[in-house]
């Protein structure tokens, strides 16, 4: 029924977020072994039913084919963003509908236990399915991806051999109408009528055009055609398999509307909102000139610590105004590995600085947890790293701060610098250390596809390099916040991102980074030059 798809993305506003797993890979991994309790369960319960378990058996035949499919592919299994969902839907909508089948007078104990292990605070909730279908749909928007290759299980040119069923993409479809992404809901509701099969025609064709119908009506009142727009809907389902999806049209003042899942890409890009340049620098669409790459350079730092002489650092300058550095093969795999053991489960939802307190928000999905440099030396001897890196004094650093993305995870569009209000509603921590002078983001591994670092106003997409870092300064050296510098994390299509932050904080770097003579927040060094030379 059309409830049953729709009530896991009704209970949002209620579901706890402290047992969440899709905005983490790391989380999700830990998902998959809790299948393996509830195989337990009905397999007992199975063998109490030998009468009536026929349909049971097929169903669990299913999950099992599925879960040794994915034994099969390892860790990598879980670098599909497809897999993430089907296994999310089968930990949500799936096993409810076994529940309700085995709530019977016999086997009332594997019932109860099933019942008990799904109740339990560390199992998934119906968050986790919505949670996966924004990730996809995120992806889509941002990488421009059409909507049939992600339904074949084709992700930006990559085939993951996982595809979609109808009822996957009317579930998509639903999500997607549900939050007003019209063009994204119509794309994935024809692409569920394409996938239909003998068996569910007859259920699901009358629900993909009553929510095509939806889409459409929606469509035309977005156009502003509500009082002349003709929505036509087939709803006997004899005469809609006779006409297919296409009968729902619009018909007003003879104008006919295309309607495409994405948006055509704008001829002018440096004139875009910041979202829109965010996404289009993931995308590769913005991104720096030859003429504007002829001043980088690349070496090895030696001058900000005589130990360097002996030890040089891998440098790459990818803009000089605002500083944005890549620093190669500044971390190793053994601290690596001390790191991600410090934290073992101590990981949960990112959250964002709002208006007067943090939030979790659609904005950033991810899974973090911050360590005290104190808690390994390990975390001291990265800090020196850094400050041999950046010139700049650690000691009024904030604590490491490591995170993972998920299901298309992303942290859009930002600043690092605190805004003066997180300074008035004390959302910020030790607020006597002052603003945030400088970020150091270390890359801890590859991705296979996306999860880039976009910074739109420089034209520059840093895509994850394993052992690699990138620096840049948040604040001018007046001490003003650099809204030139304003990036974000590109969503994750396939892999696991890991990064590793260092904050650090402008108290007590006067000495190693002095304000200038003139306001730099105002005016760069070159067109005070420039100025200079009119005046002469």
């Amino acid at each position: 029924a059309l409830t049953t798809v729709l009530l896991p993305l009704l209970l949002l506003l209620t579901c706890s977020v402290n047992a969440e797993f899709y905005s983490s890979i790391h989380a999700m991994s830990k998902v998959f072994g809790y299948e393996q309790k509830l195989l337990q369960h009905t397999q007992k319960f199975i063998a109490d039913n030998d009468s009536k378990l026929d349909f049971l058996k097929a169903r669990l035949e299913e999950f099992e084919r599925e879960r040794n499919e994915a034994l099969q592919w390892g860790v990598a299994y879980f670098e599909s963003p497809l897999n993430k969902y089907l296994l999310s839907k089968r930990l949500t909508v799936d096993w409810q509908r076994i529940a309700n089948l085995m709530a019977a007078a016999t086997g009332e104990k594997p019932l109860s236990r099933l019942h008990q292990l799904r109740r339990k605070k560390y199992m998934p909730n119906e968050q986790e399915l919505e949670g996966a279908i924004d990730g996809l749909l995120r992806l889509q928007s941002i990488y421009r991806l059409q909507t049939k290759h992600i339904a074949a299980g084709i992700l930006d040119g990559v085939s993951y051999g996982t595809q979609l069923n109808a009822e996957h993409c009317l579930d998509i479809g639903a999500y997607a109408l549900r939050f007003e992404h019209l063009q994204l809901a119509h794309a994935w509701l024809i692409e569920a009528n394409s996938r239909l099969t003998s068996a569910d025609r007859s259920q699901l064709q009358p629900l993909i055009a009553e929510k095509l119908a939806q889409v459409k009506d929606r469509l035309s009142n977005n156009h502003g055609l509500n009082d002349t727009a003709e929505v036509k809907h087939k709803q006997n389902a004899g005469e809609f398999e006779e006409h297919p999806v296409s009968v729902v049209v619009f018909a007003a003042k003879n104008i006919e509307f295309n309607i495409h899942s994405l948006q055509p890409v704008p001829e002018n890009l440096s004139i875009l909102n910041e979202f829109d340049a965010y996404r289009y620098t993931c995308s590769g669409h913005i991104k720096t000139t030859p003429q504007e790459q002829r001043g980088l350079r690349c070496g090895y730092l030696t001058e900000t610590h005589p130990f360097l002489l002996l030890a040089p650092l891998k440098v790459e300058e990818l803009s000089t105004d605002p500083l944005l550095l890549l620093y190669h093969e500044v971390i190793y795999q053994s601290e690596i590995d001390i790191i991600t053991e410090l934290i073992k489960n101590n990981i949960e939802r990112a959250t964002v600085t709002g208006q007067n307190s943090s939030t979790v928000s659609n904005a950033r999905t991810s899974q973090f947890t911050f360590i005290p440099k104190t808690h390994h030396k390990v975390l001291q001897t990265i800090d020196r790293r850094v400050e041999d890196m950046t010139d700049l004094n650690l000691i009024f650093a904030e604590d490491h701060q490591l995170s993972n993305y998920g299901v298309g995870g992303h942290y859009s569009h930002h600043m690092d610098w605190f805004y003066p209000n997180a300074f008035e509603t004390k959302q910020v921590s030790h607020p006597e250390m002052g603003n945030r002078i400088a970020t150091v983001l270390f890359y801890l591994t590859d991705v296979a596809q996306g999860g880039g670092t976009a910074f739109p106003v420089i034209k520059q997409l840093l895509k994850p390099e394993k052992y690699a870092a990138a620096f840049w300064y948040n604040l001018h050296a007046s001490g003003v916040g650099d809204v030139r510098v304003m990036h974000g994390a590109c969503p994750i299509i396939a892999g696991s991102k890991w990064v590793l932050n260092r904050w650090i904080r402008e108290f007590h770097q006067s000495d190693r980074r002095p304000c200038n003579l003139w306001d730099d927040a105002q005016i760069t060094l070159n067109q005070l030059l420039e100025l200079s030379k009119r005046a002469n």
